[in-house]
């Protein structure tokens, strides 16, 4: 065992020469660091020490504040981390030759739905995205926020004009420029190649930053010089294809290929904390200290036989603040964990129904939503919406009905009265067709009718994208349908490879 901050054991000194002092003199201590006024008014009479005990004890409850702040620890288990989270650059190629259509819709559409599909699977990476031709643009630097990148290559509707030749070392230069410190580097460009010339000067600089090369090809033709380039640089080159096995094979390779000197060994030293021992007896001798012995044991007897809701709320701020933290990022299954960590009140009730609706659990989320009503009309109005609709996700339109009636009593607005229409008219609907199979069916009895046991009514399906979504959803689809201007930052890059002025 050993103190993890021993400089505070230098405070030692201060309290031991003050009561070396004070027993020299033989007066209380506490006499001369207050004046009586201030004595009287902060200490209760307490008669179950005398002043000599009362000294030594104040003097043992220092040295256990400061045996505290010095933190005493017992060494552990040293815990190794190989940390191998590879760092990959995802390059498009935006080139006059990435609009040819022979491979639908056109090569830069295709190009840019497999960075999206690599940028999902490729949990754990750190990634940024470029785009070239001529020059270089960057959209993001290296992340591993993959929602953010997702949503940026899906919003992007790139209006910046390119040059029609293509420059591979602007790629690798600005590629080269985001992975400058990172630990594992990786690029996968995504290009239908070039021509056919040598390779040599991309390799030596590709070896020269210790950066593999792999590319997803966007070209039924293989192009030799960079076949070569990516596999002299333990990169990749992989043909397209229409499913996703040219992106789990470059993710696969990715893996496999991170040698041991790139991976970051991290030894973290464990320590098993004493501190509260300390603190925890220098507080108990405190309170003795300050009250008479009587009032310290009604004390703890009023603590023992509390109720435990006294202090079931003490922690609910932390969960709510998690559980609202996760539903601003669309992390349901986090706000649901959060939420079951607390005291529920109404509108907590309506949160946690909410989360549990975008989970589709929504027998769950009709149960929650139920316990939210009652604040006032026209949050009762929305809840009984909200369950309108959770009835409707499992087709039990009687019921979904019946709530969207409640809402529009209570707030009749256009979305609501939508709604309603929409399942009395599917009700109608069912029960004509079920009326026209039983007539189809009325030579035998209804019990012998294996169509009137197996399917009830509550079972039939509707369309269910003919309904209106919540006010919450029409809300996010509204943000989530606004496109947004994409800006590209441009990386000053000075190779250019021997076909960058020729025109494919």
């Amino acid at each position: 065992m050993f103190f993890q901050t021993p400089m505070f054991l230098i405070l030692f000194l201060i309290p031991f020469f003050f009561f070396i002092r004070s027993i020299a003199k033989g007066d209380d201590p506490l006499k001369s660091l207050m004046n009586k006024e201030i004595q009287k008014k902060l200490f209760v009479t307490n008669r179950t020490f005398n002043a000599q005990t009362k000294r030594y004890l104040f003097l043992v409850v220092v040295t256990l504040f400061i045996v505290a702040l010095a933190r005493p620890v017992k060494p552990l288990k040293t815990l190794e981390v190989t940390q191998n989270s590879p760092s990959v650059v995802v390059a498009i190629d935006m080139s006059h030759s990435m609009n040819k259509t022979d491979i639908f819709p056109s090569r830069k559409a295709f190009a840019k739905a497999k960075a999206l599909r690599f940028v999902e699977k490729a949990i754990g990476y750190k990634i940024g995205l470029i785009f070239y031709a001529n020059d270089a643009y960057m959209l993001y630097p290296l992340t591993q926020e993959r929602e953010l990148l997702l949503q940026l290559l899906e919003d992007a509707n790139i209006t910046q004009k390119f040059a029609p030749n293509s420059n591979l070392f602007s790629a690798l230069e600005a590629s080269a420029s985001l992975l400058e410190n990172h630990q594992n580097r990786d690029i996968v460009l995504l290009s239908d190649g070039g021509e056919e010339v040598s390779r040599a000067e991309e390799l030596n600089y590709l070896k020269s930053k210790n950066i593999t090369l792999s590319i997803l090809a966007i070209t039924p033709k293989t192009n030799h010089p960079i076949q070569s380039l990516c596999h002299e640089s333990s990169g990749r080159y992989q043909p397209f294809s229409w499913s996703d096995e040219d992106v789990n094979k470059i993710i696969e390779h990715i893996n496999t290929q991170e040698s041991s000197s790139q991976k970051l060994e991290l030894k973290l030293p464990q320590y098993e904390e004493y501190f509260h021992y300390p603190l925890m007896v220098a507080l108990l001798l405190l309170t003795l200290f300050f009250l008479p012995l009587r009032r310290i044991t009604l004390m703890l007897g009023l603590l023992y036989f509390q109720p435990s809701s006294l202090h079931a709320e003490v922690f609910d701020f932390w969960h709510i603040y998690q559980a609202q933290k996760a539903m601003n990022e669309h992390n349901y299954t986090q706000a649901i964990e959060a939420y079951q960590q607390v005291e529920l009140k109404p509108k907590i009730e309506y949160n946690f129904g909410y989360a549990l609706y975008k989970k589709e659990q929504y027998h769950q989320a009709i149960r929650h939503y139920q316990k939210a009503l009652g604040v006032n009309q026209k949050m009762d109005a929305k809840v009984y919406y909200n369950i309108g609709t959770a009835y409707a996700r499992q087709h039990k339109l009687k019921f979904a009905k019946e709530s969207y009636q409640k809402s529009f009593a209570l707030n009749p607005t256009k979305m609501t009265q939508e709604n309603l229409q929409i399942v009395t008219m599917a009700l109608k609907k069912e029960r004509k067709n079920l009326h026209k199979k039983y007539e189809k069916l009325k030579f035998k009895a209804i019990g012998e009718n294996a169509y009137a046991q197996n399917t009830p009514f509550s079972n039939y399906a509707i369309k269910l994208h003919k309904f209106m979504p919540s006010e919450e959803e029409r809300w996010f689809q509204k943000v989530t349908n606004r496109k947004s201007p994409i800006y590209l930052q441009k990386i000053t890059t000075t190779k250019r490879s021997l076909d960058a002025n020729l025109s494919w």
